[in-house]
């Protein structure tokens, strides 16, 4: 008989062995703390089995580079950290034939919209914009406030695709990492 030991902390799958039998009970077998005489399922190369309750699920899983353990990964939490990624890497706009690259991590989106905020209240207001790439563009209230609609429809954007992207994981339409990764890049 086989047993199937599990990860103390990660309940991953760590290892299969012949269990002993029971030298107390003839026909039985032991079976180790943090084992099962339940088989796994079978996996993809980017799958591990996970002990949850009872039962092995399948779970997507990455290598942490610094270690080269497997991780489980909770695909919800993934695909939000890959939004904030894309939501705070930066965007740009052409506003009268200029390019203008437009920093959006969480700092620069609020810079923005002050400075949207002194544009809508003052026609006149300008400023020297330190842009994405360093330079300096004098931006008057016109461009400050295609700047700031640019910033806000790009974060509007990929927060729209976090959620499509959660709802298809709910559903099991997506399943991996790498389906997150590319749900994203078609949006």
């Amino acid at each position: 008989m086989k047993v199937y030991h599990f990860d103390i902390n990660t309940k991953l799958l760590t290892a299969t062995a012949d269990a002993h039998p029971n030298p107390m009970r003839e026909g039985e077998f032991l079976i180790p703390a943090f084992a099962t005489e339940i088989a796994p399922p079978s996996l993809a190369p980017n799958e591990a089995a996970k002990w949850e309750t009872y039962q092995w699920a399948i779970v997507p899983i990455v290598v942490d580079p610094g270690t080269g353990d497997l991780e489980s990964v909770n695909l919800t939490q993934y695909a939000a950290d890959v939004r904030w990624r894309l939501e705070t890497g930066g965007t740009g706009i052409v506003f009268e034939n200029i390019s203008i690259p437009l920093a959006t991590d969480r700092d620069s989106q609020i810079k923005a919209f002050v400075a949207r905020y002194q544009a809508d209240q003052n026609p006149q207001f300008t400023i020297n914009w330190k842009c994405a790439d360093g330079n300096w563009k004098a931006l008057n209230a016109a461009k400050i406030q295609a700047a700031s609609n640019a910033i806000l429809q790009h974060v509007k954007r990929w927060f729209d695709a976090e959620q499509i992207v959660v709802q298809k994981i709910a559903m099991g339409e997506i399943t991996t990492a790498p389906q997150v990764d590319a749900a994203f890049a078609m949006m």
